[in-house]
């Protein structure tokens, strides 16, 4: 009976989203093709992830997921977000100028994040107190950049709707990045194999991107890259770099801190456990966001710009999310340590039952992702910023507490019930902004056009 409740709900969502309509307009097609694309990538991932959890062990996840958070909290900020605020203009000539700030920020800005790097060394090699990091420190500012770059030119795929250029390099990203980390493995270059493999993806990927988009859009581009245009769009949007900016950057480090701290108290192999089982559980969820984030950002831009109801189509895609997580979610819940066991390999059934507790954070996450949306073209980064910094600050808090009073799993299950409050708190936020600015419907008359009361507001 369990099983059957969410499906249906499924089914009634799915009938309420108006396929057709969708379909006449492009958004099923775009869906479709990022995808169809997204599907082939995580399953390279998923098919080459029992092989790298066999050649590379826990304590080598936990040093390159340490390598990874630090460099997501780094590209959070690169571009100050206007990467993300290519999506609203109407007119392509100030969303190249958006194009251009996104760039050249993420230029200066990883060159101010190397001065550290360069001026203080020592400092951050006793930071992470990682012996075997110390010599990947210096990419970190690249890697940063990397990413920076590969978000500027994906969101201006996703504003031109060009989602089969994008997808096309996704797929090519996840081969490269995964065959060199499975070949640097085989020839036991440690974590360095995990960190070089990974980047070589996405230097591939944005080299790819770059020269796609400048063959396609060159002359768009070129003439939004004016100094004045750029300084005009920066100033316009100037809130993303306000807001948006801090809190990405709370939102990446509250992703990265679990690793960082869990390395801290419990040492590199729980950090590791907790690394592999975050990145085997996301798979799958990305395969759905990754793909719904690109199309369905410029579908909600496209709807509040010409006044259409944002609140349903928030509401449809958020209840679509919990309808398809649900089932997965609960069977994972109860074979999570035997699965992991089976195919990754004894050494990582405790990483299955890390994953079986961290869902109930998870599963909110994967369904507010139209609630994360729908508050920047709402312009709410002030209060998203608040709702990081809060999450932030609680998880800090917990993994803390954790650390000096729990077990490593008992830290586990009390960070991941944190998360899923923060998360259904923001969904709810959204939906109530939403409602309250929903326009009323148009008062009517008597059919027969005798005076009678209004209709009731």
């Amino acid at each position: 009976m369990f099983p059957t409740l969410p499906l249906g709900l499924t089914k009634e969502i799915l009938g309420q989203l108006n396929l057709a309509r969708f379909r006449r307009r492009g958004f099923f097609q775009n869906v479709m093709v990022v995808i169809t694309s997204t599907g082939l990538a995580q399953l390279l991932t998923i098919c080459f992830s029992p092989v790298l959890s066999r050649l590379y062990d826990p304590g080598e996840f936990g040093i390159y997921g340490t390598f990874l958070s630090v460099t997501g909290v780094l590209s959070a900020a690169v571009t100050l977000q206007y990467s993300e605020a290519l999506m609203l203009p109407d007119k392509d000539k100030e969303a190249a100028g958006l194009f251009w700030a996104a760039g050249f920020s993420a230029v200066a800005i990883t060159l101010l994040f190397s001065l550290p790097w360069v001026l203080f060394p020592s400092w951050w090699h006793a930071l992470f107190n990682i012996q075997q990091l110390s010599g990947w420190l210096w990419l970190m500012p690249l890697a940063a950049l990397v990413t920076g770059i590969n978000q500027t030119l994906t969101a201006w795929c996703a504003r031109r709707k060009a989602f089969k250029r994008a997808a096309t390099v996704q797929v090519a990203r996840s081969l490269t990045a995964n065959a060199g980390q499975t070949a640097a493995g085989a020839a036991g270059a440690g974590a360095g194999g995990l960190i070089g493999g990974g980047l070589l993806g996405d230097l591939l990927a944005g080299v790819g991107l770059f020269f796609w988009v400048v063959r396609e859009d060159g002359a768009a581009l070129r003439a939004g890259a004016n100094r004045q245009q750029i300084l005009a769009a920066a100033r316009e949007h100037k809130d993303f770099a306000l807001y948006s900016t801090p809190q990405n950057l709370l939102n990446a480090a509250s992703q990265g801190a679990p690793v960082i701290l869990l390395i801290y108290y419990f040492g590199a192999t729980i950090g590791g456990i907790y690394a592999f089982a975050i990145r085997v559980l996301q798979l799958p969820m990305n395969f759905i966001l990754t793909s719904l984030r690109q199309v369905l950002f410029q579908k909600l831009s496209e709807v509040h710009n010409h006044g259409g109801d944002l609140g349903g189509l928030f509401a449809k895609t958020t209840a679509t999310l919990l309808g398809i997580s649900l089932v997965p979610a609960a069977l994972a819940f109860v074979f999570a340590p035997q699965m992991f066991g089976l195919v990754f390999g004894s050494k990582w059934v405790l990483a299955g039952e890390y994953a079986r507790w961290l869902l109930i954070w998870l599963v909110p996450g994967f369904c507010n992702l139209p609630a994360a949306l729908a508050g920047r073209i709402l312009r709410q980064q002030r209060n998203l910023l608040l709702f990081d910094l809060g999450l932030l600050m609680s998880r800090i808090a917990v993994l803390m507490l954790g650390g000096n009073y729990f077990t490593p799993l008992q830290t586990i299950v009390t960070f991941s019930l944190v998360g899923a409050a923060f998360n259904i708190f923001l969904i709810l936020f959204i939906w109530r902004l939403l409602q309250l600015q929903r326009p009323a419907p148009s008062p009517r008359r008597p059919e027969d056009g005798s005076p009678g009361a209004l209709t009731p507001p």
